[in-house]
């Protein structure tokens, strides 16, 4: 059974062959009876099964590149994000649906709420997910191009250029791009393929199938709202005779059911999406000035498409967060130009719809790529630097590799639409310079080496990308960070600071980037949590800890300017005696300490230094009875109850200049602060840290 599934998958379409025929019978077979199976030796098995046989081997080979690649990268950014926000919350409506920077992901949500309860940051987990939709999307792709040009081995073209193309290579290292983009892939495949089947045998069943992985497409992304275009374009263009536009007005009649179901599904997803889209901490706005707009698509198209087309960037661009970005050599930049334009020239040249699907491909750009870049992020960033980010393009990869085989090779069961024959055999050769052998042959090598020169630019590519990629300090930073969390003291207080940019950039990720959100997610997801977090420490504290930026904890030291050593404080004097009253009892004996005596009055503790004005840490210690001791940084009093006896308070002060004043509110006399630090907190290095050498990454 498993077997006749995948030989379905793999086989190419039959739909549309003429009523009453066998697919593969021979000539004068009876309708609806199949022949005799015949014997088959290794060699005629090959013969039949040899063009299966080889692009499974070049899938083989994707994997592997992509598991190698998975094997340098790390979640990064937005995937920790991700993670912490499905720890907190349940599976249900608001948790799916909710917008966020602009995206509308239900599937990725999903996805990522059973990971994070199965096993939390494990990256072998979600790289064998990873890989499992890289499989699934290039069987897809494999079956949908048998479907569309039947059983011939110049499909294993467009299958080479999605599967090995550097713009979905780079897409993959990076969780939250993958898990939308993967899907995205698999859903606009298997759309086209049950579309093509509904355009062939008008089985309305079929376009309820598409329909259904429209669901999906529109699941995993927002972009997955373009697909419905994508079928019009392909079935107007390539399925329905006539100009392109009276070709379209065709299409829409003679399809309208098809046509009215995506509209509904599209429809609906948009209600929703534009519901929840004041949910949303990224809104949409305005690109700025139409000059920021070109800058961004030349370099989008220029910098990044083209030579990603032809094999590169063949080198990147590593910022602080561990992600590359496209940055081909001007060399190799021009002559991609080049050679795209030759392709397209050529393709052209040789078919007369070529340019119909050249035109597809530059539309999914404009639409899918370009306009919610320009609508969303534009106009807070860098256009030239946003165009350099493949990410953009990485769904770009299997429309590129659809329409090439649109613009080389003629749709099975439609009209030859070349401009001259290529023979396959100099025998079939019509006479002619362009149809002579000699020149079907350099034809032939011309193909076989542009393909190798591609193949081997996507692997230096993908070499280069696994050099510049070094996640290893963010590996090392999540395994201390897990030892630390199982091996802290119950009841141990933690100051909420910002993770290091290679974890989440505190420039983008401000809040949703401290501690208590990254680490925070591994001590909710370990049984019976201890750890609690704080981002001003206030009052006596027993076992206050801060991370470090290897992920160890370390008690806590405050970094600033000191009090420096206290005055002397002078022995209780004995009360004088009055005449005619009764000796009072003489008190105990007590020795002088130095110490700065707080009354309700306050009291003025210079500083060796000058603080500019921020929110700071006092940590003061003191001796002395339960009060309520207040502190002021020249600006409003901060008070906190402090317990009997000589301990070590923390207190969070704003202001600036180089005294501190200490007052006591409570009824309760005999305060006396020993010493006073104003600062920041930070690890104290003098202590033991949590574990005591960094895991290894």
């Amino acid at each position: 059974m498993l077997t006749r599934n995948w030989r379905a998958v793999l086989r190419p379409d039959t739909a549309g062959t003429e009523p009453g025929a066998v697919a593969g019978a021979e000539p004068g077979a009876a309708a609806g009876t199949a022949p005799e199976p015949a014997p088959q030796d290794a060699t005629e098995w090959l013969r039949a099964n040899g063009l299966t046989m080889a692009a499974a081997a070049l899938i083989a080979v994707q994997l592997w590149w992509n598991a190698a690649l998975l094997a340098h990268t790390y979640f990064r950014q937005d995937d920790f994000r991700t993670f912490d926000r499905a720890l907190s919350n349940g599976f249900s409506w608001h948790y799916l649906m909710l917008v966020d920077a602009g995206h509308m992901a239900p599937l990725n949500f999903a996805v990522a709420w059973v990971l994070a309860r199965v096993a939390l940051y494990n990256w072998l987990l979600a790289s064998g997910v990873i890989l499992l939709f890289v499989a699934a999307a290039s069987f897809a792709l494999l079956r949908v191009l048998r479907t569309l040009f039947g059983n011939r081995w110049a499909i294993l073209i467009p299958l080479g250029l999605y599967l090995f193309s550097p713009l979905a290579l780079a897409g993959v290292g990076w969780w939250s791009v993958a898990i939308e983009t993967l899907p995205l892939n698999l859903a606009v495949f298997m759309a086209l393929h049950a579309h093509i089947r509904y355009l062939r045998g008008g089985r309305l069943r079929d376009a309820a199938v598409a329909g259904g992985w429209l669901l999906l497409g529109m699941a995993t992304m927002e972009k997955g709202t373009v697909i419905p275009l994508l079928l019009l374009a392909v079935t107007s263009g390539f399925f329905v005779e006539g100009r392109w536009a009276a070709a379209t007005l065709t299409a829409l009649i003679r399809y309208w059911r098809a046509w009215l179901l995506y509209a509904a599904l599209v429809g609906g997803y948009c209600v929703i999406f534009f519901l929840q889209l004041p949910t949303s901490r990224n809104q949409p706005g305005s690109p700025g000035s139409f000059s920021r707009l070109i800058d961004f698509v030349s370099s989008l198209v220029g910098s990044t498409l083209l030579p990603g087309a032809a094999g590169g960037p063949w080198r990147w661009l590593v910022f602080g967060s561990g992600y590359a970005e496209a940055s081909p050599p001007p060399g190799l930049q021009q002559l991609s130009w080049v050679l795209a334009a030759a392709v397209v020239v050529v393709s052209c040249v040789y078919r007369v719809r070529a340019w119909r699907a050249w035109a597809i491909l530059f539309g999914w750009i404009a639409v899918a790529d370009i306009l919610p870049v320009a609508i969303g992020r534009l106009g807070g960033a860098p256009p030239a630097l946003l165009g350099m980010q493949t990410r953009y393009l990485a769904d770009a990869a299997p429309i590129l590799a659809l329409c090439a085989g649109l613009a080389f090779l003629p749709v099975a069961g439609r009209p030859e639409t070349s401009r001259f024959q290529l023979p396959a055999s100099p025998a079939a050769g019509r006479a002619g310079a362009l149809t002579s052998p000699v020149v079907i042959q350099r034809l032939r090598a011309l193909t076989a080496v542009l393909l190798g020169v591609l193949l081997i630019g996507s692997f230096w590519s993908l070499k280069t990308l696994e050099a510049a990629t070094n996640t290893r300090p963010a590996r090392s930073y999540i395994a201390t960070a897990q030892a630390a969390v199982a091996q802290a003291p119950r009841g141990t207080l933690i100051v909420n600071t910002p993770t290091p940019a290679m974890i989440m950039d505190p420039i983008f990720f401000w809040a949703s980037g401290h501690t208590s959100q990254v680490i925070g997610a591994i001590a909710r997801d370990s049984p019976g949590s201890h750890l609690s977090w704080t981002l001003s420490p206030r009052g006596d504290i027993g076992h206050l800890m801060i991370f470090d930026s290897l992920g160890r904890l370390w008690p806590v030291a405050v970094d600033g300017p000191a009090s420096g050593p206290p005055p002397a404080k002078p022995a209780a004097a004995h009360p004088a005696k009055h005449p005619g009253r009764k000796a009072a009892k003489k008190p105990a004996k007590q020795t002088a300490s130095n110490c700065w005596a707080v009354t309700a009055g306050g009291v003025r503790i210079p500083l060796h230094g000058s603080l500019y004005r921020w929110p700071w840490t006092a940590r003061l210690s003191y001796s002395g009875p339960a009060t309520v001791l207040a502190a002021s940084l020249g600006e409003r009093w901060r008070s906190v109850p402090v317990p009997a006896g000589t301990h070590v308070v923390y207190l969070p002060v704003t202001g600036s200049g180089n005294v501190i004043s200490v007052r006591q509110l409570g009824a309760a006399p005999g305060l006396c602060v020993t010493g006073v630090t104003v600062g920041s907190l930070q690890p104290d290095h003098t202590g033991p840290p949590i574990p005591a050498t960094p895991v290894a990454g």
